[in-house]
């Protein structure tokens, strides 16, 4: 069976007669952030360390970044950032550059955290992102880097989950370099440095589907032969997955990502649709328990995308 711990995104709300009502909220920390929305809504929190990308045409967030207090405490992550920043260009936060940006990294999220008042027991995920290629080689050199930040982190937050997004490097963010966590040879050749490392990495895989699948596919509407089997190859690795973010794309819309449900992104054919939801049980079909992130725009949206995993058997349960 498929159980899934949810995990409210945002503000958006699960169904009204939906069981277990989300325990977890997602809250946004990116590097520059000074304050953390949403914080008191529920029990628990997942920290999304999503990077920041700093559009030129909006020179006040650079004077933001450029005075921020707790940035500044952190002199390897800041003056990195801020020499994109001075660039005069569009720049996105550079991640995992080396062992000292790894150990101040985790001293911002406790940092950002604490100056919120919010107590470490209530960290329940911490999900960090792939580094761009341009500053970070390969996917060993990440890891050996990112040992530096569990270490540092789990002294805070020592019952926290650290999960890490494979990521669809799309036209917006190729200036900045490839992903070096995107498609299913990357996903297992990680599961295998994890699983080969004798520090026994506490690190795992939250699987972002929609964006496995575009990183093969690109924004479009999918066939069903792209779809069935599209997921078998990491079936013997899902041990080293335990979240997933599940959404829908408009196809019909520029900037579709996160926008629609699954109606929307198989265009109402209802037999993609049940394909789609096939391989994702067969898949997850193991009975342990994944944290599950909506990550779609909308109450109705994740309602509905819920209400589909529900009718094709899907459980949700509490976290541990």
């Amino acid at each position: 069976m498929v159980k899934f711990i949810p995990v409210r995104y945002q503000s958006f709300n699960y169904p009204e007669d939906f069981e277990p009502q989300p325990k977890i909220q997602e809250v946004t920390c990116n590097l520059g952030t000074e304050n953390l929305d949403r914080t008191t809504c529920l029990d628990f929190l997942s920290l999304h360390t999503d990077p920041s990308i700093v559009w030129d045409k909006w020179p006040k967030k650079k004077e933001k970044i450029r005075h921020s207090v707790i940035l500044s405490d952190f002199k390897s992550i800041f003056d990195n950032f801020k020499k994109a920043i001075d660039s005069k260009k569009n720049c996105v936060s550079m991640l995992w550059l080396n062992e000292q940006w790894s150990k101040e990294f985790a001293g911002f999220l406790v940092k950002l955290t604490e100056g919120k008042g919010i107590k470490h027991n209530r960290i329940k995920v911490i999900e960090i992102h792939s580094p761009f290629d341009t500053y970070c080689k390969d996917l060993k050199t990440f890891l050996e880097r990112y040992l530096v930040f569990e270490k540092e982190i789990l002294k805070s937050f020592p019952a926290a989950d650290i999960v890490i997004e494979n990521q669809y490097t799309h036209k917006g963010k190729q200036r900045f370099g490839n992903f070096l966590l995107s498609d299913k040879d990357h996903i297992i050749e990680l599961s295998k440095l994890i699983s080969g490392h004798e520090s026994k990495p506490r690190i795992r895989i939250v699987l972002d589907i929609p964006q496995l699948f575009s990183t093969y596919y690109g924004n479009r509407l999918l066939v069903k032969s792209e779809i069935e089997k599209f997921l078998t190859p990491l079936k013997e690795y899902r041990h080293f997955i335990s979240s997933t973010h599940i959404w829908g794309y408009d196809i019909n819309k520029e900037r579709g990502a996160h926008g629609a449900d699954f109606k929307t992104w198989f265009n109402n054919d209802e037999d993609l649709k049940k394909c789609f939801l096939e391989e994702i049980r067969n898949l997850f079909d193991d009975g342990k328990k994944r944290y599950f992130v909506p990550e779609v725009s909308g109450t109705a949206n994740v309602r509905s995308i819920v209400n589909d995993l529900i009718g094709a058997g899907f459980k949700f349960v509490d976290p541990e």
